[in-house]
């Protein structure tokens, strides 16, 4: 039986992109926690609202009709109190993005995240990834890890959307005191829907980037990008995700994280 030779640097490449997309799906999860929560949540407000009006105005009804009332605004407590505990409750780990800012040159990390993108997705995909990177040495002062993490993400979300065959640009630019990331694709709903295709996310994820949504709001496997984003005092934007739409990814950060 011939053995198969140790490769300690796939071996090293395979298990940081587990990592990564784990921590995505972290995230991920509890994005789709907090929106089931909010959309959960709305309606029942309104209706215990309503119970409390009508409970008013029926001040001097039946007290048979009061305690059917009363019941009503009990049993939508009682609801409430379900979704805190849970859908809210297990988002309790991702609440609060704690960060380690430090100094470090960004082309290394640049390089670091592209190749790691191409080996946990995008060359099992045949998508190309092209890159316009900064000329010169940059440095920034940001957590270094969490940045990568957001840039990874960011990148496989783009060749999860794009069909074999395509190609993902990517640039990052220093503007003044601000760092820009952008990927740009070409949305495909087969590709994503594709049970053949080799997938970082999960069906039901890949299903939800197509959804109409609150322009507020970000696809659900983005979660991670925009926490990154918002815990360094930046910003996350991405174009909606419709099939054959043309889609940019921007993560914009300050080259300095508040401290």
């Amino acid at each position: 039986m011939t053995s198969v030779p140790a490769d300690p640097a796939a071996d090293l490449l395979r298990e940081r992109a587990a990592h990564y997309a784990a921590q995505a799906a972290l995230f991920l999860r509890d994005q789709a926690l907090s929106t089931a929560s909010h959309d959960l949540r709305s309606p029942l407000n309104a209706m215990h609202s309503w119970a409390y009006v009508l409970e008013r105005q029926l001040a001097n009804a039946d007290p048979a009709l009061q305690r059917a009332l009363a019941g009503i605004r009990t049993g939508i407590d009682q609801q409430v109190k379900l979704i805190d505990d849970a859908l809210d409750a297990p988002r309790a780990e991702t609440r609060t993005l704690a960060l380690a800012p430090q100094p470090f040159a960004l082309r290394p990390l640049l390089d670091d995240v592209l190749a790691l993108a191409r080996f946990a997705l995008a060359d099992a995909r045949q998508v190309t990834l092209d890159a316009a990177l900064p000329d010169g040495a940059p440095h920034v002062r940001v957590d270094r890890e969490r940045v990568a993490q957001a840039l990874w993400t960011l990148l496989v979300t783009a060749v999860e959307a794009s069909a074999a065959g395509s190609r993902v640009a990517f640039s990052c630019t220093r503007d003044g005191a601000r760092l820009v990331a952008r990927a740009a694709c070409d949305v495909n709903a087969g590709a994503l829907a594709d049970p053949a295709a080799p997938h970082v996310f999960e069906t039901f994820a890949r299903r939800e980037m197509l959804r109409e949504r609150d322009a507020k709001r970000v696809a659900w496997t983005l979660a991670l990008v925009q926490r990154v984003a918002l815990a360094h005092g930046g910003t996350f934007t991405h174009d909606p995700f419709a099939d054959g739409a043309a889609v940019a990814l921007t993560l914009t950060l300050p080259c300095e994280a508040p401290v």
